[in-house]
C-alpha cells in the first residue's frame, strides 16, 4: 500500500470512529428483577430498593426516600414524581394539582400489584415514555410495599402475623402507623389506590370504591359512574377484563365489607377518593401487566379531570367541617350493602380445572350500595373526662384535634345508657368490646372539670371523630379497649319503658353511663389545643 492510499485509509477509519462516537447511544432500559425472569420470580425486597434508586438516579422528576421502618428493621420506601419536582407536601398542596397515591403489598403475600407499580414508576420517570406526560397534571406518590416484612415471608400478616389491613383504626403496628401518619395524613391525597390480590376469575382486576355510608356520596359515585367505566374500557382495549370486587353467582354480585379499619374504607373517612384494586389468580405476567394498565388508566382519568377530582374532594372536606360546626345531620352507626337501582351483567366461573366454565349472568343485582340501618344525631362536640386519656391517645394517632378545658364548665349534654356489653375476639384482636345502648339518650346538666377533653366534630377528620366516639359503631374507642378501665362493669336498667330487658347479664338498678358525652349545640368553651 502506498503512502497516499495508506493515509486515505487512515482518514476513513478516523472519520468512521468520529461518526460512531457522535451517534446517540440508546439509554439502557432499567428492568425489574421480575421482568428479567419473565415474571417467574418476584422482585425481592433488596432488588426493589436498588431498582427504585436506579430509577431516581436517571430522573430529574423523582424524589426517593422511606417513610418508616418495620418491626424487623426494613425500610418502607416511597417515591414522589411530578413536573416540576415536588419535594414536600406543602409544595404539592400549593401546586393546585391532584395528589395521587398508589400503594400495594399491605398483605405481604399479595405481590402482583407491587410489580405493576414498579413498572409504572420506571415509565413515569422516563422522559421518553408516553406515561411521563402525566407528571404535568398531578403529583404521584408510589408506595410499592407497605409490608416488606410480610413480603419476605410471603405471609398475609406482618412479622408477628397481624393483618395490617385491619389496623387502620388501632394503628398498633409500626408499618401501618408509619404509612398512615407519614403518607396518608401528611400528603392528604385527593385519590389513592390500594393494591391487593383477590377478586374473582375471569377478571384481571376487580375494583371497589369506599363502602361505608359515612363517606361523602360524591366520592363513591364518581368511582361507579366515571372512573370504573373508564378503567374497564381501557382494560378491554388491551385484552383484559375488569369488574367489581368481590364475587358473584347466578343471581347477584356482592361487594366487600364496610369496616373503617380497612385501608380503602379509611380513605373515605378522611375524605379521599380511595379505590381498592384486587388482582385475581392468573398468570403472573398478565397480573402485573393488567395491574399496570388499570393503574395507568386511573392516572389518565385524573389527568383528564383534575378540576373535578379536586372539587369533589374539597366539597367533601368542607362538608365535613360544616356538618360538625353546625351539629347537623346524622351519623351512620350501622351499615350494610344493598342492590343498586339497576341490573347488571357479568361473568362468573363455575367448576374447577378442565371442568371450569365461564358463565355470563344477565339481569342480576349488584350489591354494592351502602345502606344505613341505624343512625345517631351528630353532636357539636364530644367531651371525655381526664381519665379517658387512652382514648385520647388513640384519637391523636389520626391527627384529630383535641382540646383541653382550662376551667370547670357546666354544660347541657347527652349520654348513652349501656344496657348490654359483650367481650369477644375479633379478627387479630382477642378481647374487643361491643355495647348495646338505649335508643333514648340521657339528657342532663353536668359539670366538666378543668383538664377534661373536648373533641369537636367540625374538623377535617370529623367523619372519623364521630365513628370513633359513637359507642355503637364497630370501630370505636370502646371496641379497641381504650376505655376498659372506666367503662361500667354492669349494664344498667333501661330508661325506655318499651324495652324489655333480658336476663342474660346482671344489671345495675340505675343507668350505666358510657363516659363519652355529647354536646349537641354550639357553645363557647374555655379550651386550649392539646399538643402532641
Amino acid at each position: 500500500m502506498n503512502i497516499f492510499k495508506k493515509g486515505k485509509f487512515t482518514c476513513l477509519i478516523a472519520t468512521a470512529l468520529v461518526l460512531l462516537i457522535n451517534l446517540p447511544v440508546a439509554a439502557q432500559v432499567i428492568r425489574t428483577a421480575a421482568e428479567e425472569s419473565d415474571f417467574e420470580n418476584y422482585t425481592s425486597y433488596e432488588e426493589m430498593l436498588e431498582f427504585m434508586q436506579q430509577v431516581q438516579a436517571s430522573s430529574t422528576e423523582m424524589m426517593f426516600s422511606d417513610f418508616g421502618t418495620t418491626i424487623e428493621g426494613r425500610l418502607q420506601p416511597y417515591a414522589v414524581l411530578s413536573r416540576p419536582l415536588i419535594t414536600q407536601p406543602w409544595e404539592a398542596f400549593a401546586s393546585g394539582k391532584p395528589i395521587v397515591l398508589l400503594n400495594a403489598n399491605i398483605h405481604g403475600g399479595e405481590r402482583i400489584i407491587r410489580e405493576s407499580l414498579l413498572l409504572l414508576l420506571r415509565d413515569l420517570a422516563d422522559p421518553d415514555s408516553a406515561e411521563n406526560r402525566l407528571l404535568d397534571d398531578m403529583v404521584i406518590i408510589i408506595v410499592p410495599s407497605v409490608n416488606p416484612d410480610g413480603f419476605v415471608r410471603a405471609s398475609r400478616g406482618n412479622s408477628v402475623g397481624l393483618d395490617l389491613n385491619r389496623d387502620f383504626i388501632k394503628l398498633e403496628q409500626p408499618a401501618t402507623w408509619n404509612y398512615t401518619h407519614n403518607i396518608l395524613l401528611t400528603w392528604q391525597p385527593h385519590i389513592y389506590m390500594d393494591g391487593h390480590n383477590g377478586g374473582a376469575y375471569p377478571y384481571n382486576i376487580c375494583y371497589e370504591s369506599p363502602t361505608h355510608a359515612a363517606t361523602n356520596l360524591r366520592l363513591i359515585n364518581i368511582c361507579d359512574e366515571e372512573i370504573f367505566p373508564y378503567i374497564s374500557q381501557e382494560m378491554e382495549f388491551h385484552g383484559y377484563k375488569a369488574w367489581y370486587y368481590s364475587g358473584g353467582n347466578r343471581t347477584a354480585w356482592r361487594g366487600g365489607g364496610t369496616n373503617a379499619r380497612d385501608n380503602s374504607n379509611y380513605g373515605g373517612f378522611m375524605n379521599s377518593i380511595s379505590i381498592l384494586f384486587e388482582s385475581p389468580r392468573q398468570d403472573r405476567a398478565d397480573g402485573a401487566k393488567s395491574g399496570y394498565i388499570a393503574t395507568r388508566a386511573l392516572l389518565e382519568y385524573v389527568a383528564d379531570n383534575p378540576d373535578k377530582i379536586i372539587n369533589y374532594v374539597t366539597w367533601a372536606r368542607r362538608e365535613t367541617i360544616e356538618l360538625g360546626q353546625k351539629a347537623r345531620g346524622d351519623i351512620a352507626i350501622e351499615v350494610t350493602r344493598g342492590p343498586m337501582d339497576y341490573k347488571v351483567s357479568y361473568l362468573i366461573a363455575e367448576g374447577r380445572g378442565e371442568q371450569r366454565k365461564i358463565i355470563e349472568v344477565t339481569d342480576a343485582d349488584l350489591l354494592i350500595k351502602p345502606v344505613v340501618t341505624k343512625t345517631r344525631p351528630r353532636p357539636y362536640a364530644y367531651l371525655l373526662e381526664a381519665r379517658a386519656y387512652k382514648a385520647i391517645e388513640l384519637l391523636k394517632k389520626h391527627s384529630i384535634t383535641i382540646e383541653v378545658l382550662q376551667e370547670d364548665v357546666e354544660l347541657d349534654i347527652e349520654a348513652y345508657n349501656m344496657i348490654g356489653i359483650n367481650h369477644r375476639s375479633v379478627y387479630d384482636h382477642p378481647a374487643s368490646v361491643s355495647v348495646t345502648c338505649d335508643k333514648k339518650t340521657i339528657k342532663r346538666k353536668q359539670t366538666f372539670t378543668k383538664g377534661s377533653y373536648v373533641v369537636r366534630t367540625g374538623q377535617m377528620q370529623g367523619r372519623l371523630v364521630t365513628h370513633m366516639l359513637e359507642p355503637e359503631t364497630n370501630d370505636n374507642v370502646l371496641t379497641w379497649n381504650t376505655l376498659d378501665a372506666i367503662l361500667p362493669r354492669t349494664p344498667g336498667r333501661s330508661i325506655d319503658p318499651k324495652i324489655v330487658e333480658g336476663q342474660d347479664q346482671p344489671r345495675s338498678s340505675r343507668p350505666a353511663i358510657i363516659p363519652i358525652y355529647k354536646l349537641m349545640t354550639p357553645v363557647a368553651l374555655p379550651t386550649k389545643i392539646l399538643k402532641n
